[in-house]
Parts: structure tokens; C-alpha cells; sequence
């Protein structure tokens, strides 16, 4: 789905996944960087020091991920766009 996409007028479901994604990433990284920080815990050890330094690229990039896995989980339903879907019918 392209941004176009998520801000047309039928977008809104799409953009409102995209916010509890966004919200939610930035909830893990706060509580990772408050839980972690100072424990021998390896992938902190790796990581830690790039997301403290990169904070929004590791927003941004765990919220591609939860908004993707949502995607997976929960399917976006197709709207029939067609006009014979909202009670007209097509001129032959």
C-alpha cells in the first residue's frame, strides 16, 4: 500500500493502523531503552548503542515491521469499488 493510498478519501482504516503501528514502536523502544540499558544482555550490547544514537530510523523501522506483521495478521478487507455495488446498475 503507497502513501497516496493511505490518504485518499478510503484510506482512513489503513492510516489509522499506520498511527497504533507508529505509537506502538515508539512505546517498545522507550521501554527497551529503559528496561535494557546497563543489562549484559548481548543483542542490547549490539543494538542498543545504534538505536540510542538513531532513535527515529528505529522507530520508523519497527513500525514498517508491526505495520507489515498487522498486514499478515489482519488482512485489509477489499471494498468493492465497483458501481454496481452500491445499488446502481451499468448502462448497456
Amino acid at each position: 500500500m503507497s502513501i497516496e493510498q493511505l490518504l485518499t478519501k478510503g484510506g482512513g482504516e489503513g492510516l489509522a493502523r499506520l498511527a497504533v503501528c507508529a505509537v506502538a514502536a515508539i512505546g517498545i523502544v522507550e521501554l527497551a531503552e529503559k528496561l535494557l540499558e546497563g543489562k549484559d544482555i548481548p543483542l542490547w550490547s549490539k543494538y542498543g548503542p545504534w538505536i540510542r544514537e538513531n532513535k527515529t530510523q528505529a522507530i520508523a523501522i519497527l513500525a514498517a515491521l508491526l505495520y507489515g506483521a498487522s498486514l499478515a495478521l489482519w488482512p485489509e478487507e477489499k471494498k468493492d469499488s465497483s458501481p454496481e455495488g452500491e445499488g446502481y446498475t451499468a448502462c448497456t
